[in-house]
């Protein structure tokens, strides 16, 4: 590979260990011969030659006595590309979340490679929802900030769980605190009155954010009906302490109610 190192030859390498990924891990794992290349894959012969030939132009294997085994560059190859394909599987499966919400620039797409991603669906509208109240029915505290107020359907179940005892501060869009108040006017004046719930309010939030005592979740809403169209979450720590600050950010920015 001297000689190499363009950018279109790192996308070049990249891809091809990704497409070969079933040779190259096989490769990793012990050293091995054309023909138990091709059995272990299930591949011809010459297509076990073709791609043991690729590899050794690309300086990612070296033969022994043992058979093909994987260079020191080679481990670094294939570590970078699994890192590459891991990001791009975890950026597909949140694309949901990507087309509701305009995450800022300090979102680490990697603390949410387990992230649980819970999409409204024909039939099952209410999913995303679903998803947040049963994680609200497992948390003794709850942080965060949103853009509107929780679909009628739920607000007895979070005024039960206030009701209860569980520590809430929010911070919600103007003008979302007067809604509550209008249209849950007896639920709100008693939560209102209580020690456990904070509400603040803030010109510019951006979506939903949910802090849990040990998960964070991030909810994406349609822009005409409302409806909680994405919630995606996780127990990450990265993610918990990028959650953390976010919030922090806008808590300080915020005004009493």
């Amino acid at each position: 590979m001297n000689g190499r190192g363009t950018q279109d030859d790192v996308q070049t390498l990249l891809l091809e260990v990704i497409r070969r990924r079933a040779a190259f891990e096989a490769l990793e794992s012990e050293p091995m011969s054309k023909r138990e290349l091709a059995e272990t894959v299930g591949v011809s012969g010459a297509t076990a030659h073709r791609i043991l030939a690729s590899f050794r132009e690309w300086g990612l294997i070296e033969r022994s006595d043992e058979g093909h085994g994987v260079t020191p560059l080679g481990t670094e190859i294939g570590r970078a590309a699994g890192d590459y394909r891991a990001r791009v599987e975890t950026a597909l499966r949140l694309e949901p979340l990507f087309s509701a919400v305009d995450l800022d620039g300090t979102f680490d797409i990697e603390t949410f490679a387990d992230a649980t991603v819970t999409v409204a669906e024909h039939g099952n509208p209410y999913g995303p929802l679903n998803r947040f109240t049963t994680l609200l029915e497992e948390t003794e505290s709850l942080r965060g900030f949103d853009t509107t107020s929780v679909a009628p359907t739920y607000v007895e179940d979070i005024h039960a769980k206030i009701a209860d005892g569980m520590s809430v501060e929010v911070v919600y869009d103007y003008g979302i605190v007067d809604q509550l108040a209008t249209e849950y006017a007896q639920l709100a004046a008693d939560a209102f009155d209580r020690d456990n719930l904070v509400l603040r309010v803030h010109e510019d939030v951006p979506f939903g954010l949910a802090l849990f005592d040990d998960r964070v979740g991030i909810g994406g809403y349609d822009d005409e009906t409302g409806l909680l169209t994405v919630f995606v979450d996780t127990d990450d720590p990265g993610a918990i302490e990028w959650g953390e600050r976010l919030f922090e950010s806008y808590w300080e920015g915020s005004s009493a109610v």
